[in-house]
């Protein structure tokens, strides 16, 4: 560049055509990205989906199976049924709450066996033998 036409007007003219010219196409950009953009689906998104499309056709069975007149018949049958019914005890419980008495109860009862009588214990104050030379080629 001819060292005449260096000036700072000129250089700034040139700084600032450079920043418009940026913020143009930073513009356009947000533009195209404005009208284009759509909501990425998260994993959560997709399977929550998928359960909602599972529980339509699961409510739509059920509603051509049982109808809510029938359902509604039925109450107070069952009710009476379970108010005549008596708890009974259980036996033989599946799950039991460690360290309770019940638990206590079930748990199998340790075997106890004598342990062998140590013949060496008395010797104890004694040296053990020496070992074997190793054999010589």
């Amino acid at each position: 560049m001819d060292p005449t036409r260096d000036t700072p007007v000129i250089s700034s003219t040139h700084s600032w055509r450079g920043i418009g010219i940026f913020l143009m196409f930073a513009l356009l950009l947000a533009l195209i990205w404005f009208f284009t953009h759509k909501v990425p689906a998260s994993l959560e998104d997709v399977v929550a989906m998928t359960r909602y499309a599972t529980k339509a056709k699961l409510e739509q069975t059920q509603a051509a199976s049982l109808s809510q007149q029938v359902i509604d018949a039925a109450i107070p049958a069952v009710a009476e049924q379970l108010a005549a019914a008596k708890p009974a005890a259980v036996e033989k419980p599946d799950q039991v709450v460690p360290g309770s008495p019940t638990a206590a109860k079930l748990a199998p009862q340790p075997v106890s066996t004598p342990a062998p009588i140590d013949a060496e214990g008395k010797d104890a104050d004694k040296p053990p033998p020496p070992a074997p030379d190793p054999p010589h080629p």
